[in-house]
């Protein structure tokens, strides 16, 4: 059987040459103008927005490919338009192959980045008391329906799922010592006395998701000041005199963000030294040794480690080992900003973030 090119039909001479060489110029002109990478680009992009069925997605790459309107009419076999959907479609089947997108129970195509999830730890502990809040759950249930919330479930890393499980067992052992939570027979749910609270306990951990998503995004140098503020206020409010607090700035702090001296009612003087650190990744027990390091070096009385995120767990236990050192992180800054009203005020009989200041 002889091979029948693209566009043999459109010629009624039959002129095998002439259909040839036209199909060759115009896979060659095509290339040039839509390159496969320029392709694989506009794929990738789509996807990050949203997954699509494969017509869905063929349709909206074609049409920021630049084609002219009288490509798009023409549908005839070997026209530009069939061309590039012919090559849209071996490119969608080429990234399925090597797992770079992925495709779900609904027939829509997903982007497996390699890129992990940012996951924000008091946004993990609001999806964990919704859901208790609709029905008891084992912890793997939890976590798949978290991994599925936050598409970790999506990545082609590990790390995002670890980072996952480290905050959902951070925050079940605390809501459970805390009495919020109980734990029988493998199965999570709400304590009786909270479960008739379920709502205000759901929109106080709303404002404070915001509020902690709010200083992230304005950047370390806005948390530094914040929360330098923030603590004289807490601390003055605890009974003692705030002689000086100040954020240090500069590159050549040693790790020390800002310093606070105090003097009590005694009139015994200290010096407590601060590091910030506005982040979303778990604090690690290697920069908090850093940081005590940076504080007994500068003969510092106390320090403070205050972080938007949470501590790994070698890193409290390092912490709980000394008498001078504490660490701070967003639910306990929340807990002070709710307490100064700083950040926080009181609007009728709720609370809300206060834009004048965040």
């Amino acid at each position: 059987m002889s091979f029948v090119p693209l566009g043999w039909n459109e010629f009624p001479n039959g002129n095998r040459r002439q259909t040839t060489s036209r199909t060759k110029e115009m896979v060659i002109k095509m290339q040039k103008i839509v390159s496969q990478a320029r392709i694989y680009r506009i794929l990738v992009d789509t996807l990050e927005r949203s997954p699509l069925v494969r017509a869905a997605l063929i349709e909206k790459t074609l049409s920021r490919l630049g084609l002219t309107e009288e490509d798009l009419r023409d549908r005839s076999v070997g026209s530009t338009q069939n061309v590039l959907r012919s090559r849209i479609g071996g490119i969608i089947n080429d990234m399925h192959a090597a797992s770079l997108i992925g495709l779900d129970s609904s027939g829509r195509y997903y982007l497996i980045s390699a890129r992990p999830v940012i996951i924000r730890i008091e946004r993990c502990e609001k999806e964990i008391l919704k859901a208790l809040t609709e029905s008891p759950m084992k912890r793997t249930a939890l976590r798949e329906r978290l991994k599925a919330i936050f598409g970790t479930d999506k990545t082609a890393t590990t790390r995002d799922d670890d980072t996952l499980s480290t905050y959902i067992g951070q925050i079940l052992k605390r809501l459970c010592a805390k009495g919020v939570l109980e734990l029988n027979g493998g199965i999570y749910s709400l304590s009786p006395k909270i479960s008739a609270k379920a709502d205000d306990i759901n929109a106080m951990l709303a404002l404070k998701s915001d509020f902690l998503a709010r200083i992230h995004s304005k950047g370390g140098e806005f948390f530094e000041n914040y929360f330098m503020t923030l603590l004289s206020k807490y601390t003055v409010k605890k009974g003692k005199n705030v002689l000086e607090c100040y954020v240090t700035g500069g590159t050549s702090d040693g790790g020390i963000d800002g310093v606070m001296k105090t003097e009590d009612s005694l009139g015994f003087r200290e010096t407590t030294m601060v590091q910030t650190k506005n982040r979303v990744d778990i604090v690690s027990e290697t920069d908090v040794r850093g940081f005590y390091g940076a504080v007994c070096a500068k003969r510092g009385t106390r320090g403070i480690f205050a972080t938007t995120s949470t501590f790994h767990a070698a890193a409290e236990e390092f912490l709980l080992g000394l008498d001078d050192c504490v660490g701070i992180c967003g639910n306990r800054i929340f807990a002070m900003a709710t307490e100064c009203l700083y950040g926080i005020k009181r609007h009728g009989n709720e609370l809300v973030i206060d834009n004048k200041i965040i």
